[in-house]
């Protein structure tokens, strides 16, 4: 594996909610990470990549929502192959319908009417070799999303990690998953996993373990709040939610998706007073 490596990022405006695609250039051809939310940021990567006049030789899919699978029937060709864990497979296939009926009326015609479920499924420290360079798949589980992996890339010397959204970079965080003590537990040990290798998160700009941390500064911040403001209630009012934003927006001034902070109220508020009720 002597190949070297390039990195392309494709990132979505403010409607594709700044998601970003990676196209992995190699002397073989090229392997995509994460597709775009929108049919034209679908279409615009999958114009990147024919500009790169080399073959796709494969995709991955870091995990379960679908601003980083729904692009994929608009880049990657049927005969190429789509990797991910079986757990990010199993999300997709079970909730890719749900999303599309939640969402679907807010984007109209950039929702796609169809989607893919990766069929190649790599157990968690699994590696594959494509186009010259070793890609290991790490399952982390329920952090963000339901199911949650990053993608380790390495070639000779070079090592880098695609990390999802394990950690945001310049927006709010989802949080509407509820799983943000797991995703607190995920954060303190890849924190010393994934040190002194620079990070490519699905939202954001390449950082290093600098990333993680400050994401770990948000989801403590998030949880005080939710906590603070519900007064460990499992739900918020909307004026409490309102409050809720504020204080968030004054932790991060200049970061977008602001809409992201109420919608994650409720979830996490539930999540915080189940966990109340067991301790």
């Amino acid at each position: 594996m002597s190949n070297q490596f390039r990195i392309h990022t494709y990132s979505a405006g403010e409607p594709g909610i700044f998601v970003n695609s990676y196209l992995i250039e190699t002397t073989d051809g090229v392997v995509l990470i994460d597709a775009s939310l929108l049919i034209s940021d679908a279409k615009a990567l999958a114009a990147r990549l024919a500009a790169l006049h080399k073959p796709l030789l494969a995709a991955f899919v870091t995990h379960p929502h679908p601003d980083h699978f729904n692009g994929l029937p608009y880049v990657v060709p049927d005969d190429v192959p789509v990797y991910a864990t079986a757990a990010v497979a199993k999300v997709i296939e079970e909730s890719a319908v749900a999303k599309r009926e939640q969402w679907g009326p807010t984007y109209g015609d950039e929702w796609p009417d169809r989607y893919r479920v990766p069929e190649q499924l790599l157990d968690s420290g699994a590696s594959v070799e494509i186009g010259g360079l070793r890609f290991t798949v790490r399952d982390v589980g329920p952090a963000e999303s339901h199911a949650d992996s990053y993608i380790l890339v390495e070639a000779g010397t070079q090592r880098v990690a695609f990390i999802g959204d394990l950690a945001f970079g310049g927006v709010h965080s989802y949080m509407i998953d509820a799983h943000s003590q797991d995703w607190l537990s995920v954060l303190d040990h890849l924190t010393g996993e994934l040190a002194d290798i620079p990070l490519y998160p699905g939202h954001g700009p390449v950082g290093g373990a600098g990333l993680l941390l400050d994401q770990r500064k948000y989801l403590l911040m998030y949880q005080e709040a939710v906590r603070r403001i519900g007064a460990d209630a499992s739900s918020l009012t909307d004026k409490q939610k309102a409050e809720l934003s504020e204080q968030m927006v004054r932790f991060l001034p200049d970061a977008g998706l602001g809409w992201l902070i109420p919608l994650g109220a409720d979830p996490v508020a539930a999540e915080l007073a189940q966990r109340l009720v067991q301790s």
